[in-house]
């Protein structure tokens, strides 16, 4: 047992070093995301690794982890069937608006996809394997694109990289008459939170939001006001009451900021699910911050974070086009197979 144990240790140092490479990497920029796409192959190696040198020296181990693998499609129905919850309380909450029916969506699809394949492949003919394939494929690599959003997003969330502290810039949200909704208060709060945290000096408070059609202020104003309610100094406050969304908000915050403080990081500061693609979106203006996430009303965060990768697809083009050219020639290679197997 010993003896295969340490058949693993040159792939367990090389992986150790892997991980440090990503530590490193992380810890002078965690907003890169290419940092998301090494994260989850090195996880699922780690798991791999774990599994195996603990079933060489437990023995059994390796039983149960493979009764764990045969779980993993019911795992999926799970998945599937808490997705189709979600989006049928989304509904009753929020309202069937389509942004609110993106969980829905994808838990119907987890079940109705493989149906469909099913369906196809019971045709038998060389354009419904190719289809079936490329469902398949998709299906795959939509999942691994979803997981590796999720993982970092936690990791993001869970540990933080931060130098010193110019301001806390808290990105605004809709506010109804004038009063913050829970959302926008889960932002102030965190952002009240990360001001108390430094004390020398005290980081400068932005809120930033300009004023929405429905709304009888800026957003920025509104914020302001909570935060005096909170106790907040007026000259530890600086209003950006112009901004229409988010790469706004950091432009002008990050001028009115520099105006008093050239030097130090923006700790930016918005709800949990959108604070990956916020420091994303700084990196990409060049500016010197971190990202961090306020409190979400749980049942909130599914379709709200399925909105984000969206979003991230969208942003993230060039990359996109890069991991999914693997998948793309997979299903080149099929349909060749298939069609000079059956013309």
């Amino acid at each position: 047992m010993m003896d295969a144990a340490f058949e693993q240790l040159p792939g367990l140092v090389f992986l150790a070093v892997l991980w440090w490479l990503f530590i490193w990497q992380y810890r002078k920029d965690p907003r890169r995301l290419g940092l998301a796409v090494l994260l989850l192959p090195l996880v699922l190696f780690s798991i791999s690794a774990a599994a195996g040198l603990l079933s060489s020296v437990l023995p059994g181990f390796g039983l149960l982890f493979s009764i764990v693998l045969v779980l993993t499609p019911l795992m999926v129905v799970v998945f599937g069937a808490a997705l189709i919850y979600n989006g049928i309380l989304m509904c009753r909450r929020e309202g069937a608006k389509p942004a609110n029916l993106l969980s829905l969506v994808a838990g119907l699809a987890v079940f109705i996809l493989p149906v469909i394949a099913v369906l196809l492949i019971r045709i038998q003919s060389w354009w419904t394997y190719s289809l079936a394939f490329v469902l398949f494929m998709a299906s795959v690599f939509t999942a691994s694109l979803f997981t590796m959003l999720l993982l970092y997003a936690w990791v993001h969330a869970k540990f933080p990289a931060k130098g010193k502290g110019a301001a806390v810039v808290v990105l605004g949200a809709r506010a109804i008459d004038g009063k913050v909704t829970p959302l926008l208060r889960g932002r102030l709060d965190k952002g009240i939170e990360l001001h108390e945290r430094q004390a020398d000096p005290r980081p400068l408070m932005v809120p930033t939001g300009g004023q929405g059609r429905d709304e009888v202020e800026p957003e920025g104003v509104s914020m302001a006001r909570y935060l005096r309610e909170q106790g907040i100094a007026d000259e530890q406050i600086l209003v950006e009451d112009r901004a229409r969304d988010t790469i706004e908000n950091l432009r002008y915050s990050d001028a009115l900021v520099r105006a008093q403080r050239p030097e130090g990081q923006l700790w930016l500061v918005t709800s949990d699910y959108h604070a990956l693609r916020a420091a994303m979106a700084s990196r990409q203006l060049g500016l010197d911050a971190r990202a961090f996430g306020g409190k979400t009303a749980a049942y909130y965060r599914p379709s709200a974070f399925l909105r984000e990768c969206l979003a991230i697809v969208r942003d993230q083009k060039k990359l996109m086009v890069l991991l999914a050219l693997p998948f793309a020639l997979a299903i080149a290679g099929m349909m060749y197979v298939l069609t000079t197997s059956y013309l």
